[in-house]
């Protein structure tokens, strides 16, 4: 246990590292995505904005609490590295090389083993002892459901029709990409992840316990992320509609009122 969480503090310190000035380089530095289309570019900067002064704090503060056993704080750990890992994969993937490629590789490549190894030693413990008898798990198991029924909906809205058609996505011509990888992450790993722990949690199954609040942090995370994003683009006068702003705060707020709720059965020791 002792030797796992020492591989998953040195890693993690990596990590806070290159996430800090990777993020920084891509809400200061404007030379990051001007190779970008202007809408996507702008997206990046509001992402970096939001991964910069809310999610690196977060994933120090999360990786403290866990250093020390904290409950909560392995929850909030594992979702912040969840989301970092997803993040990650589209910035790797979808956006124009740049002077971060490097850092955009490494940081993909350390959350996804430090979210592998934090599994893997997650799951030796009995998670299910962790939780009183009569924790409830009925609302928080039909949020995730709702959300990845309405996410899948929202993509599947733009593909289908391009399949059928024979044409590309608009999200795809727009900014230049070969696939969207917002669509390949959400409907091949994110969404069936909503479900499966949506599932496995109705059931009371271990790790439907394990991966829940874990997906539901990340949910939450990457909706403050898309606040940034909308906002971002408002700011530049790219779009002029802030609507998304209100249903992404609706959902993250949502999403955290389970998540305390949740945290509320866990029993201290």
């Amino acid at each position: 246990m002792q030797s796992t969480k020492k591989i998953i503090s040195t890693l993690t310190i990596i990590l806070l590292i290159l996430l800090t000035f990777a993020s920084y380089q891509g809400f200061f530095n404007p030379k990051t995505f001007e190779k970008d289309s202007m809408s996507f570019g702008t997206q990046g900067i509001g992402q970096d904005f939001v991964n910069l002064f809310i999610v690196v704090p977060l994933l120090l503060i999360s990786f403290l609490l866990f250093r020390k056993d904290n409950r909560i704080g392995s929850f909030l750990f594992g979702g912040t590295i969840f989301y970092i890992l997803y993040s990650y994969m589209i910035y790797a993937f979808g956006v124009n090389f740049n002077h971060l490629f490097l850092f955009y590789c490494g940081i993909l490549g350390l959350s996804l083993y430090i979210f592998i190894i934090f599994l893997v030693d997650l799951s030796q413990h009995d998670i299910i002892s962790w939780f009183g008898e009569k924790v409830k798990v009925t609302a928080m198991s039909i949020f995730l459901l709702i959300i990845a029924v309405m996410f899948y909906l929202l993509w599947l809205k733009d593909i289908i029709p391009a399949i059928l058609t024979g044409t590309t996505p608009i999200s795809v011509t727009d900014n230049n990409l070969l696939v969207n990888p917002v669509h390949v992450l959400d409907l091949s790993i994110a969404l069936p992840a909503a479900i499966v722990s949506s599932i496995l949690l109705l059931k009371k199954n271990k790790f439907g316990f394990i991966f829940a609040p874990i997906i539901l942090l990340f949910i939450v995370i990457l909706t403050i992320a898309l606040i940034g994003m909308v906002i971002a683009l408002k700011v530049k006068g790219i779009s002029e509609d802030i609507t998304l702003v209100y249903i992404f705060s609706g959902l993250s707020i949502l999403g955290t009122g389970f998540l305390i709720q949740f945290f509320r059965n866990l029993n201290k020791t």
